[in-house]
């Protein structure tokens, strides 16, 4: 799981036949990721000294990731119930927010359920693709550089009274490949 804030969401990746486009605005809208290479890892240092060593990752095949994480109303599609969890909290509330409150088995099952009604196979991504399409080319510790603009910055506050923040998605520009709120939205599941 990749950390980011709040509760894990789901980020769908698939293959290159899986639908580019939303149908009745329910199936998440997908882009293609090119093959290449990243360095992934840490210097081993503070909070990241089990990513310990940098090392050469190479994605040798292109893929497709939805352009954002998995909203409500998408999830909602699949289990109806979960509509019981929202701003449970105080978080996601609305419709276009990423969708949380979703276990590890919960994004499997919604990736075998939207695989079973388009007919194309969609995955969580694994950390590699994650981090690859994450930093799009770039080799800062975020694809803005090395710190996150102030719009991207999730400021929740919890000293006394919880103030939740909104988890709406395409708040932010997206990165080189066209990926929103890979940094500063939610947690994100990968396989």
């Amino acid at each position: 799981m990749r950390l980011k804030i709040f509760t894990a969401a789901i980020l769908l990746s698939a293959g290159l036949h899986a639908q580019n486009q939303t149908e009745a605005g329910s199936f998440p809208v997908m882009t293609e990721i090119p093959a290449g290479y990243f360095w992934m890892g840490s210097r081993g240092w503070g909070h990241d000294y089990d990513e310990a060593p940098v090392h050469k990752v190479r994605i040798s095949e292109c893929f497709r990731m939805s352009i954002t994480e998995i909203t409500n109303a998408q999830y909602e599609e699949f289990r109806p119930e979960h509509k019981a969890l929202r701003g449970k909290n105080g978080f996601s509330t609305g419709d276009d927010e990423a969708v949380v409150n979703v276990s590890f088995h919960d994004a499997m099952e919604y990736c075998r359920w939207l695989s079973e009604k388009t007919g194309s196979s969609y995955r969580l991504p694994t950390e590699a693709e994650w981090e690859y399409a994450c930093r799009a080319g770039t080799y800062t510790l975020y694809y803005t550089g090395d710190g996150l603009p102030g719009p991207m910055q999730k400021h929740q506050q919890t000293e006394r009274d919880l103030v939740s923040v909104s988890l709406k998605v395409m708040q932010s520009e997206p990165n080189a490949f066209g990926l929103y709120d890979m940094h500063g939205n939610v947690e994100e599941w990968c396989y």
